[in-house]
C-alpha cells in the first residue's frame, strides 16, 4: 500500500490491522460514530485495536478482498463488521445506523465502482480475432 494512503487512513483514525499483499486488507477505527464529531479514536494503532473495550465506544473492522474468478475476470468485495462496547453505545449505534446505512451503501459503492473503473483502465486491452 502507498505510504500517502497509510498516512490519509492514519490521520482520520483508521489503522491497518492485516494486509495480503494483491489479496486483501482490513483497515479499523474506534469511536462513537454516532456523534456529531464521530468521536474517533485518533491514537489507537494496530496493536491495541484488538484489546481495545472502552465501554460505550464502538469499533469497526472493514475490509477489501480480491478473489480470481478466471484469468481474466477478479472480484473485489467488502465487508464491515461492527462492535458495540455496552448496552448504551449499541442503543445509540442501532439509531445511527438506521440513519446512515442507505448513505453508507451508496458510498461503498461508489467506491467499489471507482476501483473497478481504475483497475480496468490499467488493463491491458482484449484483442478480438
Amino acid at each position: 500500500m502507498p505510504s500517502d494512503l497509510r498516512q490519509r487512513l492514519r490521520g482520520t483514525g483508521f489503522v491497518i490491522l492485516s494486509e495480503v499483499p494483491d489479496d486483501e486488507i482490513v483497515i479499523g477505527v474506534a469511536g462513537r460514530f454516532w456523534r456529531p464529531d464521530d468521536g474517533r479514536c485518533l491514537d489507537l494503532t494496530a496493536g491495541d485495536f484488538g484489546g481495545f473495550a472502552r465501554p460505550g465506544y464502538a469499533k469497526a473492522a472493514w475490509n477489501f478482498k480480491l478473489s480470481a474468478e478466471s484469468p481474466e475476470c477478479t472480484v473485489l468485495s467488502t465487508e464491515t463488521r461492527i462492535k458495540c462496547l455496552g448496552w448504551e453505545a449499541l442503543s445509540k449505534f442501532r439509531l445511527y445506523w438506521g440513519l446512515v446505512s442507505p448513505f453508507s451503501g451508496l458510498i461503498r459503492t461508489a467506491i467499489l465502482r471507482q476501483v473497478k473503473t481504475a483497475a480496468e483502465s490499467h488493463a491491458n486491452p482484449v484483442t478480438s480475432w
